[in-house]
Order: C-alpha cells, then structure tokens, then sequence
C-alpha cells in the first residue's frame, strides 16, 4: 500500500464571503481589444438630417457620400440611426466609443456625443467585431446557452432584446365605440404596455380589416392577451385569427453571436430629450456581441 496526496494544480479556490462588491461589468459602446479586427474600426460622419446627437453602441445605417453641398467623401460613409433589417435605413453596424476623440462631454452631459457632420467611429456588420450593447436583462436566459441563439434588435430604444418572432392570434374582441381591442394569442406573449405591435392579416366578421394596423400595447397586457386602441367606429366586429409582430424590431433575428450577458453593474446611456443631455446609467445590462 501507497499513502498518496490528491493533488490538482488547475482548481483554485478564494476565501468565501471575502469578497462581497462586483467589479466586473460592459460599458455600452465599447470594443474588446482585439488586433484582428481593431483595423475594422472606420471613421464615418453624422448624417445632417439626425435629430439627435450619436454616440457609442447605437445601431446605424450607412449612406453613401458625395452629394452635392454635402461633406467631404474622404471623411467617410454617412451614418445615422438604423430604423429596421431592410429598406433605406438598414442596419449596417454599430457606432463605438473607441477612437470617437471628437465626441463632447460635460459636466452637465459626461457621455461623450458628437453633431451632425461630426465624427462617428463605427464597426461594420461582418467585420468580426467584438463590442458591447445595451441589452434588455431577460437576456439572461442566454447564459450557458449557445452563441448563435436568436436575437433581435430594438430600434426604439436602441438595445438588444428577445428574438420574438410572428405571433398568432387566435381569436379578439373590438369596441366600435372607443376602440379598444383585445386579442388572444396562441402563447403567452413577453412584451408589455409601450411597445409598438403591429395587426395583419386578421380573419372574422364585421369591420375586422380596419384594425389591422401599428398600435401601442397598453395596460392590462399580461399572459396570452395585448390589449390597445384602434380606431374607434368601424362597427361591430369580431376576429378570429391573424398575425402579430412588433414594431421595435423583435419579430426579425439581427444577424450577430451573443458571446457574454452582463445584467446589472454595466454603463448605459440614458438621453433626456428634454436637455439634450446624456447621463450614464451606472446599473445597466449590457451584452457582448461578435457581429
């Protein structure tokens, strides 16, 4: 017999409850350091028709410049706010905090920010680049999950959240006199009051045709039913089926890899219209993303 001691040099241990403040967190617009696609990093200009200031981690489209009385093509594509996947304003990358030196702050607004014509850094969809996101905390779920689950884009509030898809309704109810509509979908639905939901397709008797349409959820919208008002006086109407999508974006996958979700103790952008000003949110959730 062999008196041995169990050894292994790869686990390593701390002293419990030592250790009680989270340090590690994203900072929404932020690129991980990488020398493989940090030359990726491109230099673009604000589009003169954005009604806001840009700044890091925000999803834009990509014009191409040159127009008459328009900037200096050598300063790079015109960018802006993408508004979907597709048509005019289709995503085309992100803007990024990393080499943006022309971007303002201030005391009244530390998030750095530039104007129309200024300066924008952005990575393009397909470079490979790894950068962080405001991303909604349900994605949470992801973890431990594969990097190619689906996810979507919300153009709104410009963050990641839930990939959603096309719901079905199975049957509704409409109130020709205010307009308030209830419909039943096939599943329990994950979006609430506020959010933008978009009606085709329905099927039934009356003036069913009429709602089909962009409403806004309100409350109650809870479980298997979205509750909002469409227009009122169409006549009596009752709907058996149909489709639901949202407008935000979550019905359509964005092509990108979900690489690590962070909720919580991450650095988010908060812009107050009102102001013209941005604030950091120091208890965001943000995702790390390859696109």
């Amino acid at each position: 017999m062999v008196a041995n001691i169990s050894y292994n040099p790869y686990i390593t241990t701390v002293g419990q409850g030592l250790f009680q403040v989270q340090s590690k967190g994203f900072v929404q617009g932020d690129a991980m350091p990488d020398p493989v696609t940090r030359n990726a990093r491109r230099t673009c200009q604000l589009d003169i028709n954005e009604t806001i200031p840009m700044w890091g981690g925000v999803g834009i489209y990509e014009n191409v410049p040159g127009s008459a009385g328009g900037p200096n093509p050598t300063l790079g594509p015109i960018v802006g706010r993408s508004n979907s996947l597709t048509g005019s304003k289709a995503l085309a990358g992100w803007s990024t905090f990393d080499g943006a030196y022309a971007m303002v702050n201030s005391p009244q607004s530390p998030v750095p920010m530039i104007g129309s014509y200024g300066q924008v850094m952005s990575y393009a969809l397909g470079s490979r680049a790894r950068l962080v996101v405001a991303c909604d905390p349900s994605l949470v779920s992801l973890v431990a999950g594969p990097i190619g689950a689906q996810v979507s884009w919300d153009f709104v509030n410009q963050l990641l959240v839930p990939f959603i898809g096309t719901l079905t309704i199975s049957s509704g109810t409409y109130v020709s006199g205010t307009g308030l509509t209830t419909l039943t979908m096939s599943a329990p639905i994950t979006f609430g009051p506020g959010d933008a939901v978009v009606v085709s397709g329905l099927t039934g008797t009356g003036a069913f045709a009429g709602i089909n349409g962009t409403w806004t959820a309100i409350a109650p919208t809870t479980g298997s039913t979205v509750t909002f008002i469409a227009t009122p006086g169409l006549g009596a109407s009752t709907i058996t089926g149909g489709s639901l999508t949202l407008g935000s974006g979550a019905s359509s996958a964005v092509p990108v890899k979900v690489l690590e979700v962070q909720v919580g103790n991450c650095m988010t952008v908060n812009y107050a219209s009102s102001t013209n000003t941005a604030s950091w949110n120091f208890s965001g959730s943000c995702a790390l993303i390859q696109i």
